[in-house]
């Protein structure tokens, strides 16, 4: 859930300015718009992550407000365990908590302001059946299937997905102190790494279905000709058991981001979550902290299990290798490459003997403008 909270506010104020047929300009003094959001899960086992911010106002340009300096500490009757700020608002904690305690998370800001958690009793997750997917004439749906309980059938899915794709043109040459050089296998521009870490939110009640069991939920659907299905992609699930108090706030926040500027639609202004300023309980706290342990699970599908996958990426569409040939000179190679505009994409041979090279957009060559060729730490190939 990195910063999903962030994510959704900034998708409601982008709809709500494109669902205006006219200009509207609210009248709103900074300290209306100026709340505290803060975001997170209390792991009873491993590392836990807290992030503070602030909401900015609409016509804002700047990037989110992240609340510094702060002190974050989990507590229960008798012990106390602080947070580590680790910079841009984001607070870390690792240890191992009896999860039949009773816990109380607690923020103290450097402006000196103090806000609780409501009690918090950590719910352990079940575990995840299955993580599948299947192919249709939609393109590819990834589901989840598991198994609640009397005391655990609200579920919310977090999800990290990675996908490995190619630049329009693949070259292995670069231009180096005005020659040409094969490139290095970490100079490889030609196969990149993307990511998608702010996915929407999906929820389940299990309640709803006979024994509890959620058999297939769609988390994923991946259209046909996206770039994620281009080689190999990769999702990485995590599974949370959750309260009907957390459960309700992610289902107005999830419905807001589904559907904005509905007019029955819940308003973000109506958002409550679990934390309050306690000399103060009217002021407005964006945010619901839960506890527990999550379930996670990995999936990776291959090209070659969906195959054929045409694939579609619009910024390589008018992508082509130029048709002049860059004769092999110092000179010729130096005015052809040394503008970083155009790259050598191809060495050209007649026979044995090389007779120049050809070169194309930089735009089309070199993947890492959209995606990074640093192999993840978690990847299997």
């Amino acid at each position: 859930m990195k910063n999903k909270i962030f994510h959704i506010i900034l998708i409601l104020i982008i709809g709500i300015l494109q669902s205006c047929r006219d200009p509207f300009e609210p009248d709103l003094s900074p300290q209306s718009v100026d709340f505290l959001v803060v975001e997170g899960y209390i792991e009873v086992s491993g590392e836990s992550q807290i992030t503070l911010g602030r909401t900015s106002p609409i016509n804002s340009i700047a990037s989110p407000i992240q609340e510094e300096g702060a002190r974050v500490f989990l507590s229960d009757n008798l012990n106390l365990w602080d947070f580590e700020e680790k910079g841009n608002g984001r607070y870390t904690l690792n240890g191992n908590f009896d999860p039949t305690k009773e816990y109380t998370l607690s923020i103290w800001l450097k402006n000196g302001k103090q806000y609780t958690s409501a009690p918090m009793t950590p719910i352990i997750s079940p575990e995840i059946e299955e993580l599948a997917f299947v192919q249709d004439n939609d393109g590819v749906e990834i589901y989840i299937s598991t198994k609640g309980e009397q005391e655990k059938q609200y579920f919310m899915w977090s999800y990290e997905e990675h996908w490995i794709f190619n630049a329009g043109i693949r070259s292995f040459l670069i231009y180096e102190e005005g020659s040409i050089r094969t490139r290095n296998e970490d100079e490889r521009v030609d196969r990149c790494w993307k990511d998608n870490l702010n996915p929407k939110i999906v929820l389940q009640d299990a309640a709803r279905f006979e024994d509890n069991r959620i058999l297939q939920r769609e988390l994923i659907r991946i259209p046909p000709r996206s770039e994620k299905l281009t080689n190999r992609y990769s999702v990485l699930v995590k599974q949370r058991a959750i309260d009907q108090d957390a459960f309700n706030f992610w289902e107005i926040l999830r419905k807001n981001s589904d559907d904005i500027g509905g007019i029955f639609s819940p308003l973000p202004s109506l958002i409550t979550g679990n934390i309050q300023n306690p000399e103060d309980p009217s002021e407005k706290v964006i945010g619901f902290i839960s506890m527990g342990k999550s379930a996670n699970k990995r999936l990776y599908i291959n090209a070659s299990e969906v195959f054929p996958w045409p694939v579609f990426i619009p910024e390589y569409e008018f992508c082509q290798i130029l048709q002049d040939t860059i004769p092999p000179t110092a000179s010729a190679i130096r005015d052809a490459f040394n503008n970083g505009i155009v790259v050598p994409v191809r060495d050209v041979w007649d026979g044995m003997f090389l007779i120049g090279y050809r070169g194309a957009d930089y735009r089309c060559v070199d993947c890492t403008l959209r995606g990074t060729n640093v192999r993840p730490e978690f990847w299997e190939d």
